[in-house]
């Protein structure tokens, strides 16, 4: 005899409430990499000039890493159940790609403020995608 699935209602409860818990692992981690430098400790690993990762960073890193992951999986998973056509989900992954894109290549580069536009377009993909993922009904 074969064991079932695991499907996502398994680990954790509704999809809304997944979601709810990755949403608060993500907040977290902002939180965690809003505190001061100064209140940090030492950089640990040094990335680009102005950029390193000290071990407050790493926790917030760490919290960011495993709530996106598990939300970007739950998205992934529910993808057809979302309806949404083609085109919208093309654009929509071309966007939060951008974003995330421009996110990192402000830390390794020059451009500053590139950031603020990456955090935009990843923001938008966001805002659409998160709460139909949450809402839905399906497997």
């Amino acid at each position: 005899m074969t064991k079932p699935a695991v499907t996502s209602h398994d680990l954790g409860g509704a999809p809304r409430a997944q979601v709810a818990i990755t949403v608060l692992l993500i907040v977290a981690g902002v939180l965690v990499l809003f505190v001061p430098a100064g209140d940090e400790g030492p950089v640990l690993v040094p990335i680009s000039e102005g950029h390193g990762l000290s071990a407050v960073d790493g926790i917030g890193a760490a919290l960011l890493t495993v709530g996106g992951t598990w939300l970007e999986v739950l998205v992934v998973r529910r993808l057809p159940h979302l309806a949404l056509p083609p085109r919208a989900l093309f654009g929509l992954g071309l966007l939060a790609g951008l974003g995330l894109g421009l996110l990192i290549a402000s830390v390794f580069s020059g451009f500053f403020w590139w950031w603020a536009i990456g955090v935009a377009a990843l923001g938008v993909a966001i805002l659409v995608l998160v709460p139909l993922t949450a809402s839905r009904p399906g497997r």
